[in-house]
């Protein structure tokens, strides 16, 4: 049986008085690979920043590995956060910065070194090979900025997977990607939790388009205004009427090359 890795239980976050996620109880195990969908405003991002240590709980507990993330100190939960691989939305990393891409790449790896000590050869040797890995040897000396948005999301997945993750954390990492690069981005975070790590990663992944989640997405968590509407295997959650609640729309599933694609139909006049 597969080990606990993140637990929640009687978990809300709320702001200016509003609760913007209310988790009675959410337990996942290593080496899962979930899914997390809902409309706008359901909590998506919000869950994933709590399950990382990024904000804090207003109530109830949020364990990774068996330590509660709300009562440690930050000195502690830095160590603890150099175990998970965080990619945020686009929107929140400025892409303007000077760094080349190998450079941005070492970010991931200088962050699982103590502190004050350098890189070694070791390091660079681990860096490069991510590098290599997601085909981007050819541009590791330019600059960030200069890239296409598609090498853009593999650079900052060549920099979490270069700490060595447990869990791997994205949040929406196709958005504002064109069709192609959708599906190549997805297809490398699907061959990563396959064989980065023998299998032992732990994905977790948001994302508005059900057909972006790889096959091996083995698990759903459908959020609706903070709750969890469902949890379920993705056949289940997607054929349920929980996904129409969700919406607010009839739903058709159509599932092509084992990804799931959900379709919004409009309400019958009969």
């Amino acid at each position: 049986m597969k080990g606990s890795c993140l637990n929640l239980s009687g978990t809300q976050v709320k702001r200016s008085g509003r609760t913007i996620l209310d988790i009675d109880n959410l337990r996942i195990s290593s080496g899962e690979f979930i899914g997390i969908i809902g409309a706008n405003g359901a909590g998506k991002t919000t869950l994933l920043k709590l399950c990382c240590g990024l904000i804090k709980p207003s109530r109830g507990t949020i364990e990774f590995d068996n330590t509660d993330l709300a009562a440690m100190s930050i000195w502690s939960k830095s160590n603890l956060r150099k175990r998970i691989g965080y990619i945020p939305q686009a929107t929140e990393y400025n892409s303007e910065l000077p760094f080349t891409l190998r450079e941005v790449v070492a970010m991931g790896r200088t962050s699982v070194k103590p502190l004050l000590s350098r890189l070694n050869r070791d390091d660079y040797e681990h860096i490069d090979y991510w590098i290599d890995k997601l085909g981007l040897t050819s541009r590791r000396n330019q600059t960030f900025r200069t890239l296409s948005g598609g090498e853009q999301q593999k650079a900052l997945l060549a920099r979490a997977m270069s700490q060595t993750p447990a869990v791997l954390m994205l949040d929406e990492p196709c958005s504002n990607l064109d069709f192609n690069w959708k599906y190549q981005i997805t297809d490398i975070i699907d061959e990563l939790y396959q064989s980065a790590t023998g299998g032992h990663i732990t994905v977790l992944m948001v994302s508005h388009e059900t057909g972006l989640l790889p096959a091996n997405c083995n698990r759903i968590i459908l959020l609706r205004e903070g709750r969890i509407l469902a949890d379920d295997v993705p056949e289940k959650v997607l054929k349920s009427d929980a996904i129409e609640e969700a919406y607010q729309c009839r739903i058709e599933t159509v599932e092509i090359d084992g990804r799931k694609y959900t379709i919004s139909k409009r309400y019958s006049n009969s």
